[in-house]
C-alpha cells in the first residue's frame, strides 16, 4: 500500500517506518528536516519537506502520491501552558493536523490513523478529560478527524498509546530518569512514585500500527484503542525491576518532589479490543528492560 506518516523521524516513527518497508509498503513522509530522514531512511522513502504557509505544495505533493493510509504520528507533547507553548500545539496538533486532512480529502484514502494520548483521560476511566492542555488538543483533533472522515468517507482509527518505553529517544522518559539515578551523584528527586503506569516496548507499539492495516478492510468505520499491556505498575515497581537485573541500587529521592496537579495516577489500558484484530503485545517489561538496558 502507500502509506503516509507524519512523524516519521519521531521514537515510534523510527520503529515504524522500517517495519513498513519490510512488508513492501511504499512510504511517502511528511518532514521538516529532510537530513534526519536521509540519515534513518536513505532514499528508500519518499519525502516531502514540510513548510507550514505552502498549503498548495503539501497537497500537490500527497495527491501525486496517492496515499490510501495515514498514519498520523506527529505532535508538539508538553505539560505547559503558557502562551507561547499554547502556539506550538496549536501550530502543531491542530493547524498542521487540519492541514494534512484538507490535503488528504481527494485522495480516496481508505484509512486515516490518529495518534492520541493517555492523558486525555484524567481519571484513568476512558471518560475524556485532559490532563494537560496537549491532551485537550489531541481530544479537539478527533472533532476534526469526525468531520472529515464522515464528509470525505473513509475509515478512521485513533491509536492511544500509554507509557512507551524501549530503544532510544531524544527526550529521556521516566525509565532512563530511573536508570540514570545508579550513577548519579545526588539522588534524583522524583515524585512519590505511586502513579500506576501501562508501560508498553516501542516495538509493541509500532506493530499494532501494522496490525491496523493489515485488518484494513475488517476495521470498523470508527474506532478507538487503548494500546497497552492491560497491566500497571508503579514507578518504583520499575525502579525494583531495574535494581533486581542491574544488581544496583538506584538513587532516588521518592517524594522529593510533590504530585503535579494533573499528574495522571492510574493509566492502564482497556485492551479488549485487542481480539478483534489477533493483536497481543509481546514484550513483557522485565525483559523490555533487559533489552533497553543491553543497548545503553
Amino acid at each position: 500500500m502507500k502509506i503516509l506518516v507524519t512523524g516519521s523521524t519521531g521514537f515510534v516513527g523510527r520503529h515504524l517506518v522500517p517495519k513498513l518497508l519490510n512488508e513492501n509498503h511504499s512510504v511517502l513522509e511528511i518532514i521538516r528536516d529532510p537530513k534526519k530522514s536521509f540519515d534513518l531512511y536513505l532514499n528508500s522513502t519518499n519525502k516531502y519537506v514540510y513548510h507550514p504557509d505552502d498549503q498548495d505544495g503539501l497537497k500537490a505533493a500527497i495527491i501525486e502520491f496517492k496515499p490510501e493510509v495515514v498514519i498520523h504520528l506527529a505532535s508538539f507533547l508538553t505539560s505547559l501552558d503558557d502562551y507561547n507553548t499554547q502556539q506550538k500545539l496549536l501550530s502543531t496538533n491542530i493547524s498542521f493536523f487540519c492541514q494534512i486532512l484538507d490535503a488528504v480529502k481527494e485522495c480516496n484514502i481508505r484509512l486515516f490513523i490518529n495518534t492520541g494520548t493517555f492523558a486525555e483521560y484524567f481519571k484513568g476511566d476512558g471518560e475524556f478529560d485532559p490532563a494537560y492542555l496537549y491532551a485537550a488538543t489531541k481530544t479537539a483533533s478527533r472533532s476534526f478527524l469526525d468531520y472529515y472522515s464522515k464528509v470525505y468517507h473513509f475509515k478512521q482509527a485513533t491509536v492511544v498509546p500509554y507509557t512507551i518505553y524501549g530503544g532510544n529517544d531524544t527526550q529521556k522518559k521516566i525509565i532512563d530518569i530511573i536508570y540514570d539515578s545508579i550513577e548519579s551523584q545526588q539522588p534524583i528527586d522524583l515524585s512519590p512514585g505511586e502513579q500506576v503506569l501501562d508501560f508498553i516496548h516501542v516495538d509493541d507499539v509500532a506493530d499494532f500500527y501494522i496490525s491496523l492495516i493489515r485488518n484494513i478492510d475488517s476495521l470498523p468505520d470508527k474506532s478507538n484503542y487503548q494500546l497497552g499491556t492491560g497491566v500497571g505498575h508503579t514507578l518504583k515497581q520499575v525502579a525494583a525491576i531495574i535494581e533486581k537485573i542491574t544488581d544496583k541500587k538506584t538513587r532516588i529521592n521518592w517524594g522529593g518532589r510533590p504530585y503535579r496537579p494533573s499528574d495522571v495516577m492510574y493509566a492502564v489500558a482497556d485492551i479488549e479490543l485487542f481480539n478483534q484484530l489477533d493483536y497481543s503485545p509481546k514484550i513483557e517489561l522485565e525483559n523490555g528492560i533487559i533489552g533497553f538496558i543491553l543497548n545503553k
